[in-house]
C-alpha cells in the first residue's frame, strides 16, 4: 500500500522557482510530469499534471517555473513527492514553506525549502 499526503497547506512562497527541466530527470520516468500545459499564453502560465491526482501551476520563463500554486495531495502523491519533487526542490530558488499530513494524521510534517535546502520536520498535535 503506498503512502499518500492527505492535505498539503503551502504557508509561504517567495519568488519560488524551479528549472522545469528538474521535473523530467528522475529514473522513474513512469512518474515524470505530462509536458506543460498552456493556461494563459499572453501570461506564460502553464500547469504541470503530475502523479495521479496532484498538479504544479506556475509561470514559465526562460526555462524556470516561478511557482504560485501546488495541489500535491491524493492518490500517487507519496511516490511522486519522494521519486520527483524533492530531487526538483533542490534545484530550486526562493522560499517554500508548507505543512504536509500523511496517511489522515499518521505523521505530520513542515517542510521549509529555501535556495534548494530541504528542511523536514516532525509536528506534534
Amino acid at each position: 500500500m503506498a503512502y499518500n499526503i492527505s492535505l498539503w497547506k503551502t504557508k509561504r512562497l517567495e519568488n519560488f522557482s524551479i528549472p522545469l527541466e528538474a521535473f523530467y530527470t528522475s529514473d522513474r520516468q513512469d512518474w515524470h510530469p505530462s509536458r506543460p500545459e498552456i493556461t494563459s499564453p499572453d501570461a506564460c502560465e502553464i500547469v504541470l499534471e503530475c502523479g495521479c491526482e496532484q498538479t504544479i501551476r506556475g509561470i514559465l520563463q526562460s526555462g524556470q517555473l516561478t511557482i504560485n500554486q501546488f495541489e500535491m495531495a491524493g492518490e500517487g502523491s507519496g511516490v511522486f513527492y519522494n521519486a520527483i519533487l524533492l530531487p526538483a526542490l533542490q534545484r530550486s530558488h526562493g522560499r517554500l514553506e508548507a505543512v504536509l499530513i500523511w496517511e489522515g494524521g499518521d505523521s505530520i510534517i513542515r517542510l521549509t525549502v529555501e535556495d534548494g535546502l530541504l528542511f523536514e520536520e516532525d509536528i506534534e498535535l
